[in-house]
């Protein structure tokens, strides 16, 4: 299939907006387009974890070895 792009656009309010924002700036992407696109592929990647029956995220702290498991509620009312 050919990579084809299309110009889409969002009505965001404030509060949205300056989310969105955020995640631009900690984040490091370079637009907010790219930080939508990113934000897509992860989601993306948890929702085909959820359907295989993952529905909870480890992360760990490797300096100190202190684990925490993030439950998403959207991942577990059958995706």
């Amino acid at each position: 299939m050919e990579n084809q792009k299309k110009r889409v656009m969002f009505t965001f309010d404030e509060a949205s907006l300056k989310s969105l924002q955020k995640l631009k700036e900690d984040g490091g992407f370079p637009s907010m387009a790219e930080a939508v696109r990113r934000s897509l592929q992860i989601n993306k990647a948890l929702r085909e974890q959820s359907a295989k029956g993952f529905t909870e995220i480890v992360v760990k702290n490797p300096s100190t070895g202190e684990e925490r498991v993030m439950v998403i509620p959207e991942l577990t009312n059958g995706s």
